[in-house]
C-alpha cells in the first residue's frame, strides 16, 4: 500500500486536537485525553503500519498533553500557594471593617443617648437606653471574628475584644 493510500488515525487527530485545545484553553480537560488518544493512536499505528498514518500528530498532541499536565503540576500548586494568603488578609480585612462598622453604629447611639438623656462626657450610659438608637440593638451586633463589646463611659470609644477601637487602638484587656 503506498502513502496516499494509507488512512490516518483519528485518534491521532483526536490526541493533536485536544493537545492544541489543552495548550489554549481547556486545561486538563483537554491534555489527559490528548495523552490518552496519542498513546492509543501511536499503538494503533505501530500495530497496523501497512494501513495507518499520522504518527506525527499523535506524537504532537502527546507532547503537547504532556507539556501542559506539567504546567498544572508546577504552576497549580505556586499559585496556591499565593493565592491562600491572600484570601486569609481579605477575610481579616472585611471582619475588622465588618467590626469597625459595628463600633460607628454603637458611638453613633452613644452620642444620641447621652444627647437624650442630657450626659456628658465620662458619664456611663445604660446599654438599653443605647439599644433604642440601634436598629438591631447592642446584643444583635456581634463581631465577625467572635470579639466582645465594650461600650465605654460617654466621650471614649466603643471597644472591641478583637479589633480594638474604631481609631485602631489594641484591645487593652487580653
Amino acid at each position: 500500500m503506498t502513502a496516499a493510500q494509507k488512512q490516518v488515525a483519528g485518534v491521532a487527530i483526536a490526541s493533536l486536537v485536544l493537545g492544541i485545545l489543552g495548550l489554549i484553553m481547556v486545561g486538563p480537560f483537554g491534555s489527559i485525553p490528548a495523552v490518552i488518544c496519542g498513546h492509543i493512536g501511536l499503538s494503533r499505528i505501530k500495530k497496523n503500519p501497512d494501513t495507518l498514518d499520522g504518527g506525527g500528530m499523535a506524537l504532537a498532541g502527546l507532547i503537547m498533553g504532556y507539556v501542559q499536565i506539567g504546567f498544572m503540576v508546577l504552576l497549580v500548586p505556586l499559585m496556591v500557594a499565593i493565592a491562600i494568603p491572600s484570601f486569609v488578609r481579605a477575610r481579616e480585612r472585611s471582619q475588622r471593617n465588618a467590626c469597625t462598622n459595628n463600633m460607628r453604629q454603637m458611638d453613633s447611639a452613644k452620642e444620641q443617648t447621652a444627647m437624650t438623656l442630657g450626659l456628658s462626657d465620662g458619664a456611663a450610659l445604660p446599654e438599653e437606653e443605647v439599644s433604642k438608637y440601634i436598629r438591631m440593638g447592642l446584643s444583635g451586633l456581634g463581631c465577625p471574628k467572635g470579639g466582645t463589646y465594650t461600650l465605654h463611659p460617654v466621650g471614649a470609644e466603643p471597644e472591641c475584644s478583637e479589633h480594638g477601637t474604631i481609631s485602631g487602638h489594641q484591645p487593652t484587656s487580653n
